[in-house]
């Protein structure tokens, strides 16, 4: 019966590409106001009236023949990925009556393919995502594709849905024609579950990361119940659902050949810590939520799903967030509406689901009003882990400040752990008193430890003594905890029970810590451990030639003696500050800030000119210590 229903498939198969074929570049319609043109791949042609918007063009051979169906005028081009296959065609279009959307993600290598190709890794290679299929030259774009947005086109709507696997910026465009809700999915599937291309399954040497985010994608797609794919190669998915279904039963089979097993989808959800608070069970971080019994909820962070989604990043890509364990929430615990999520801090696998609760839930954001700038305004920043997504914050929190929610009264607090802008939040409910603590502090072994200690956070030797000093004023019952998970009964679970002797513990180890930098260096061991502590803010300015901007040089006294600073701006040639250097004394633990006007005269260097800060500090010279970036071109990743 295999045999059979593989021969049926190939027969199938072969006679679509002998009719495309045949058809030369003929565009047919394969559903009303919908063509197909056969090209290096499906090009997709929705038309209304004598206008027309294409989705994945190919070479684009097909666009002499428009006239022939009655279109008159292209307007847009949207692509589902950036690999030239599918979009070469792009560069025969006029580009006054036709304007192009690209994946946000895939956006570099559409309009600053150049720099792409500069900086692409030969040797000691260990990136193995496809993008060596990039367009050879740079093309203007004129709108992003952003996960969960809607692209908007007369009658038309369809909604972007994240699909890495393919590529790690992969997408798919689904939108309702007369009842049908159709899903344009590129090369994510092809036929009844089979891929059209193996190598891009792998993203690093030797793994399978690109068919577990594949994996994850498919499960998405498939809950948006689409009645028809259209894919990039071989003819329309009829049904959808099983051919999702089929694909992802092979991707887990390809992935564990590959050594690299992934969960099955449907198991991500939470699992109950009391009767009104619910954690994560699985994902790269775990996130909780706040129940009031009646349907309304309070998240504290929302993380990736699933560790591949944030995998991308070591490949040098944005990472992705699909909703599937906030619609497990809904569906297996009653909750109707997130009324509101409270960040602990700024980390991507803390927020990366937050712009989604914000957006398509109008769900209320609330921080550590520290936090607030970061996650507002994060090109201003050059820190790790940085969302390139601004957030809205509705609520700003001052550090022990209270916020009251259908009879659960949270507090915030200043607990700069793994990062020095960092908050945990404590509240009392069903009879025990928890801390929300992020990476604060960590708990591997069911020890509460200081744990990673990451010095591009901005952090020092003080900033886990403040944890540990906080923790015992807070008293909590129990941790919860963003990340290390104990066992309980063959399952990990990240809440912590703690004593105040186990609290007393940690605040012991993190004045050993703090001996142990201290010892490590001559002296002034807090400054030693920060990079930053003279820097740029906003760290990258955006700005065309003749343009001018504010920006502000910040200088932090880390010590508990007043310091005396010279600081002199060094400046790409075509490029002016006013005022050029400042001389300042610092008080003790406090930050010195002034404001310049940085003016971009004319172009002489290549996006992005570096603007360095000379620095004596005390009579020494410390040399170039601070920088920012000033971008007139490209697109920064």
């Amino acid at each position: 019966m295999i045999w059979r229903h593989r021969l049926h498939q190939l027969i199938r198969h072969r006679i679509y590409v002998w009719y495309s074929e045949a058809m030369g570049n003929c565009l047919h319609e394969v559903h009303p106001g919908l063509y197909l043109a056969a090209d290096t791949c499906n090009a997709y042609i929705i038309k209304r009236g004598d206008a027309a918007i294409a989705i994945d063009p190919g070479d684009g051979r097909w666009l002499d023949q428009l006239v022939q169906i009655g279109i008159n005028r292209l307007e847009w081009v949207l692509l589902t990925h950036s690999h030239r296959d599918q979009c070469a065609g792009i560069y025969r279009f006029d580009r006054v009556t036709t304007k192009l959307a690209v994946p946000l993600l895939e956006r570099h290598l559409v309009e600053d393919a150049e720099s792409f190709w500069r900086s692409r890794q030969l040797y000691h290679n260990y990136n193995q995502v496809d993008d060596c299929l990039s367009l050879p030259r740079s093309a203007p774009v004129d709108h992003n594709l952003c996960d969960f947005e809607t692209f908007e086109w007369r009658d038309v709507r369809l909604e972007v849905i994240p699909m890495p696997g393919h590529t790690p910026g992969s997408i798919a465009l689904l939108g309702e024609f007369d009842g049908k809700r159709i899903a344009f999915v590129g090369d994510s599937i092809e036929a009844d579950g089979r891929v059209p291309l193996i190598h891009t399954l792998q993203y690093c040497y030797g793994d399978a990361s690109g068919a577990a985010a594949l994996c994850n994608s498919l499960h998405y797609l498939k809950q948006q119940q689409p009645d028809l794919l259209m894919p990039a190669r071989g003819e329309p998915i009829e049904q959808p659902a099983a051919a999702c279904d089929a694909l992802a039963d092979r991707l887990r089979i390809f992935c564990r050949e590959m050594m690299m097993p992934i969960d099955q989808l449907a198991e991500q959800g939470f699992y109950r810590l009391s009767d009104h608070l619910l954690a994560s069970n699985t994902g790269s971080c775990s996130y909780y939520a706040v129940l009031d019994g009646t349907g309304h909820a309070v998240m504290i962070d929302v993380g990736y799903p699933d560790t591949t989604l944030a995998e991308p990043h070591a490949y040098g890509y944005r990472t992705r967030f699909l909703p599937v364990g906030i619609d497990a929430l809904m569906r297996d615990h009653g909750v109707t509406k997130i009324d509101a999520v409270i960040i602990t801090h700024y980390h991507d696998d803390h927020v990366i689901g937050v712009p989604y609760l914000q957006n398509r839930l109008g769900s209320e954001v609330c921080c550590y009003d520290r936090i607030a700038p970061i996650i507002e305004r994060p090109t201003d920043f050059n820190m790790p882990c940085l969302l390139p997504v601004p957030i809205r914050v509705d609520r700003a929190l001052a550090d022990r400040e209270r916020w009251q929610w259908r009879g659960v009264t949270f507090q915030m607090h200043d607990m700069p752990g793994q990062t020095d802008l960092h908050s945990g939040i404590s509240f009392d409910l069903d009879g025990q008193r928890w801390l929300a603590l992020g990476d604060s502090c960590h708990i591997p072994g069911g020890v509460v430890s200081h744990g990673h200690i990451i010095f591009a956070n901005r952090v020092s030797a003080r900033n886990h003594i403040k944890v540990g000093q906080r923790m015992l004023e807070v008293d909590p019952n129990v941790l919860l905890h963003g990340h290390h998970r104990r066992q309980v009964d063959g399952k990990g679970r990240s809440d912590l029970p703690v004593t105040r002797q186990d609290l007393a513990d940690f605040l012991e180890s993190s004045h050993r810590l703090s001996g142990v930098l201290a010892d490590i260096v001559v002296d002034q061991h807090e400054r030693r451990c920060r990079v930053d502590w003279v820097r740029i803010e906003p760290y990258r300015v955006f700005l065309q030639p003749g343009d001018s901007t504010t920006i502000r040089l910040l200088a932090e006294n880390l010590h508990d003696q007043d310091v005396d600073l010279q600081m002199r701006f060094v400046l790409p040639e075509g490029v002016s500050v006013e005022p050029d250097a400042v001389t300042c004394r610092v008080p003790a633990n406090q930050t010195h800030e002034s404001e310049h006007q940085l003016r971009f005269d004319r172009v002489t260097g290549v996006s992005p000119l570096i603007v360095c800060v000379d620095t004596v500090l005390d009579g020494r010279s410390m040399g170039w210590v601070g920088h920012g970036q000033l971008w007139y071109e490209g697109t920064p990743r």
